[in-house]
């Protein structure tokens, strides 16, 4: 990584975690989020994600099931243009922190991707990677998520590849750094096991 990309990784990082920890008072002051309203607000979201929360392509990620903090802080950076990811910042930028709350609340809500079956062997060493990486710490033992961090299970293996090789490169920057870190040491044949390991979870 280049000076200019470190130096403008670290500001990221701190803009993060002020935005996150502003997010996350939003979030924690704010009233039972309405998962009907959600999904009347969402309408825009349909188009690439599905009422279903299913991606429609295998560069769409599926939402479903998502811990509702995840999506919160996604959507939240991507409205403040923290992160970037085709025109989601566009469609995220006349949300109101009640409008993600509720949006999260719905897709958050539906059932989660189905497991897809996938090469026995490599899924084998896919596990055996997220063991050796402390995945589970993180993104719980099922890779089902937690709190603020993402669900991995069922995901587009295609998409799961794009944003690990992202974040290992710099181009997408984690909240806290610590994706970053252990995305640094993984092989693009390493993600590629990963990927077929946590697409195949229910």
């Amino acid at each position: 990584m280049s000076l200019s990309n470190k130096i403008k990784a670290i500001i990221t990082v701190a803009f993060f975690n002020v935005c996150g920890l502003m997010s996350w008072q939003a979030f924690a002051a704010s009233a039972v989020p309405d998962a009907a309203a959600g999904k009347i607000k969402a309408k825009t979201c349909f188009s690439c994600h599905g009422e279903n929360g299913m991606g429609i392509a295998p560069s769409v990620p599926n939402i479903a099931a998502q811990p509702p903090l995840a999506l919160f802080y996604q959507l939240v950076q991507f409205r403040e243009d923290m992160r970037k990811g085709g025109d989601m910042e566009k469609f995220a930028k006349p949300f109101s922190d009640n409008d993600i709350r509720d949006i999260a609340a719905y897709f958050s809500a539906l059932p989660a991707p189905p497991a897809i079956p996938g090469d026995a062997a490599k899924i084998s060493i896919g596990k055996q990677i997220a063991q050796q990486q402390y995945c589970n710490s993180c993104h719980a033992p099922q890779f089902q998520g937690q709190k603020q961090v993402s669900r991995l299970a069922g995901q587009s293996k295609d998409y799961f590849i794009t944003q690990l090789r992202n974040i290992r490169s710099g181009a997408r920057v984690d909240m806290d750094g610590t994706m970053g870190s252990a995305a640094r040491g993984v092989s693009d044949e390493q993600m590629d096991a990963l990927a077929e390991y946590a697409a195949s979870l229910p």
